[in-house]
């Protein structure tokens, strides 16, 4: 009995998701071809609170902003939910091992947050994977005005920051607010505070009705709070580890990522110089568990534990910070070894 032969890329992508759970209370197999997010977003009831909010001429903000708006400083972003084309992997190689990447079409409709200027008048930059970084310090209030250019309800939900209920971003069924279901071409100002103890690395993402299906679309960016008149590094990355699954894509296998793109020399190529500080900002935002691991670098943790490879899981987020003190070629990837042979790998290089 005769057996076809199996690559190693083919024999470590056979472990796949069985099924998503939506909020909206719909269970979608991921076997049965690329999931339609719009579609499917038909299906769901516009919620009680969100109908009389559109009643009432579709208000885009509480009646309460003022009140919510400390006297402190504020940062004020325009961020859209848009759709893009996206290439995971537009060198078609993967430098890691000088291989080709024999998988035929890469690019798949993906969804980003893109940020716009002031009162959305122009788009400072295209629709992104991660999203356009948020960043205020201790003390700050954070405004965003977030406008849904897509054909489902989409929200903006943050981690780490303070904010109240109704700026939670979340979908809950028939208790939702508004910002919890922000409908096509309609708009929301989300109002977050920095309040003491929010300051870290964190990140945002969509939360509403059709959740997780739009966040592994892409719809995830950074957040970053600094201590009020933090030093900050010389050199900073930001750095999202997900997956492009078949159901989302609609492409052959599944894709391990960083920055919405798989192998070294797709993935971010990074850049830093002996003696000065560097800091890399990571988050995970999909179903697994991965490692952050730099090749000839160390760090020490919080507890004083000296490591090299950091595991995290789903919605973590952390900083790593070390003086750069080793020159040369250097690979970073998830040491999960699946996910790092089918993509979640790229070059640190040090001058």
């Amino acid at each position: 009995m005769g057996f076809d032969p199996i690559d190693r890329r083919s024999f470590l992508g056979m472990g796949g998701m069985a099924f998503f759970c939506t909020l909206a209370g719909q269970q979608i197999p991921t076997d049965q071809g690329q999931i339609d997010v719009s579609a499917l977003a038909g299906q769901v009831k516009v919620p009680p609170r969100v109908e009389a909010a559109d009643a009432s001429g579709g208000r885009a903000v509480s009646s309460d902003l003022a009140a919510l708006v400390s006297a402190g400083p504020t940062r004020e972003y325009w961020i859209a939910a848009e759709e893009r084309p996206w290439n995971i992997v537009p060198t078609h190689r993967d430098q890691m091992m000088a291989a080709a990447v024999k998988d035929g079409k890469t690019t798949f409709d993906a969804y980003g947050y893109r940020p716009y200027s002031a009162n959305f008048g122009h788009p400072i930059a295209p629709a992104s994977v991660p999203g356009p970084l948020i960043e205020a310090e201790v003390g700050d209030t954070v405004i965003v005005h977030f406008r849904n250019k897509l054909k489902a309800p989409v929200t903006m939900h943050p981690h780490g920051i303070f904010y109240a209920n109704e700026m939670d971003g979340t979908y809950k069924g028939k208790w939702t607010d508004p910002g919890g279901f922000v409908q096509t071409d309609r708009t929301f100002t989300y109002v977050w505070e920095c309040h003491e103890g929010t300051e870290g690395t964190w990140l945002y993402h969509d939360h509403g009705p059709m959740d997780p299906l739009p966040v592994f679309k892409g719809l995830h960016g950074p957040l970053v709070i600094r201590k009020p008149g933090e030093a900050r590094p010389n050199t900073e990355f930001f750095l999202a580890f997900h997956t492009w699954d078949p159901s989302i894509t609609g492409l052959k296998g599944i894709y391990y990522c960083i920055n919405g793109k798989a192998y070294a020399g797709n993935t971010p190529t990074l850049e830093s110089k002996v003696g000065q500080r560097v800091a890399f900002h990571v988050y995970g935002v999909d179903n697994f568990f991965h490692t952050f691991h730099v090749h000839g670098h160390r760090w020490t943790e919080p507890d004083g534990r000296i490591v090299d490879n950091k595991s995290f899981g789903p919605a973590d987020s952390f900083r790593v910070e070390f003086t750069e003190d080793n020159p040369g070629r250097w690979f970073y990837h998830c040491h999960v070894f699946q996910h790092l042979h089918q993509g979640m790998n790229g070059w640190y290089l040090v001058s």
